[in-house]
This record gives C-alpha cells, sequence and structure tokens, in this order.
C-alpha cells in the first residue's frame, strides 16, 4: 500500500469533527458505487488529547472486534491500508456543547454491533451512528438519506455523501 499523507501536518482537530474516507475493500466500492460522493466511510473525533480518537461503526477495521462500534486512533482510521482518500470536515451549525454533547452518544455507543439495514429497521452502521447522536443535539438535523431498490437493499440508507452534502460544513482537509 503506498503511504499516507503525514498527519502531523493537518489542521488542529475538535471534538465533533467528521472524518471521511474511501476504502479499498469491495465493500467500500458498494458504498461508494451505491450512494455516490467520493466517500465510503464516516467517524467523529470523540477526543484530541493526548491523541486524537475517533469513533465510528464498522464491519472489519479490526479482526479482533468484527462487526461493531469501535473508538480508533486518529493513526488507525486513516492507516493507508484502510483510507485511499480521506476528509475532514467540521459542522459548523452545531455549538460546542452539542459537538461534545453528540461526541458523548457515539463514545458510549462504543462495543454495539453494527447493524446494515434500511431505516425501516432497527440499523447502526457508520452514518446513522453519527446521525442520531447530532440529532439527539439538533433536532433539525435532517441528512438526505437515499432510496434504493435492488436484490440487497429496499428502503432508504444513509450514505457519507449525506454528511459531505450538509449545508453547514466547513472542509478542513482533504486527500
Amino acid at each position: 500500500m503506498p503511504s499516507g499523507p503525514d498527519l502531523s501536518q493537518l489542521p488542529a482537530l475538535q471534538t465533533g469533527d467528521w472524518l471521511f474516507r474511501l476504502g479499498h475493500s469491495a465493500d467500500s466500492r458498494l458504498v461508494q458505487q451505491m450512494g455516490g460522493g467520493d466517500y465510503s466511510h464516516i467517524g467523529m473525533v470523540v477526543a484530541t488529547e493526548p491523541r486524537v480518537l475517533v469513533v465510528h461503526a464498522t464491519t472489519d477495521d479490526d479482526p479482533q472486534r468484527l462487526n461493531q462500534v469501535l473508538i480508533s486512533t486518529l493513526e488507525d482510521f486513516l492507516q493507508p491500508a484502510l483510507a485511499r482518500h480521506f476528509a475532514i470536515a467540521r459542522p459548523e451549525f452545531l455549538n460546542p456543547h452539542q459537538k461534545q454533547a453528540a461526541a458523548q452518544v457515539v463514545v458510549d455507543a462504543v462495543g454495539a454491533p453494527f447493524v446494515l439495514e434500511v431505516r425501516s429497521q432497527p440499523h447502526r452502521y457508520c452514518t446513522t451512528l453519527l446521525a442520531e447522536a447530532i440529532k439527539s443535539q439538533d433536532p433539525d438535523f435532517e441528512p438526505v438519506w437515499t432510496r434504493l431498490d435492488n436484490p440487497f437493499y429496499r428502503g432508504d440508507l444513509l450514505f457519507p455523501r449525506a454528511f459531505a452534502d450538509y449545508p453547514g460544513i466547513a472542509w478542513l482537509y482533504r486527500f
């Protein structure tokens, strides 16, 4: 795998920032194709000191902890084996208290099972984990769900593109 960017050169991150990535796996390509956009995965910064930590729901980032909500270091989340490209966005529509509270909601979900299902069914995957945490702090948060009608899914799924296209975010970095 190619080496990634020098993470020490990233802008200063804040709790509540969103980290997007495009992975290498077949699952990542499928998510990108079905949902459109540039990314297949998203996580939230939940701590910046003593090191940056990211919470995200994933199937296989950690072979010892499959199909669950994980807390990962920034370095692990963005390692070149998992991230072909990545970006960082700041949700400026949330105040610092809302960002901190949303981050605590996702931290409280660490270890919960990953469940990829349509909106009408119980679900917990990368985007819905973040969406529900943000909505708990900002009831007006309404990312756009994508309607699918294919042999795999019939119903609405939430893709990273809905976050990338959401108004009121500032892009801090793209690689």
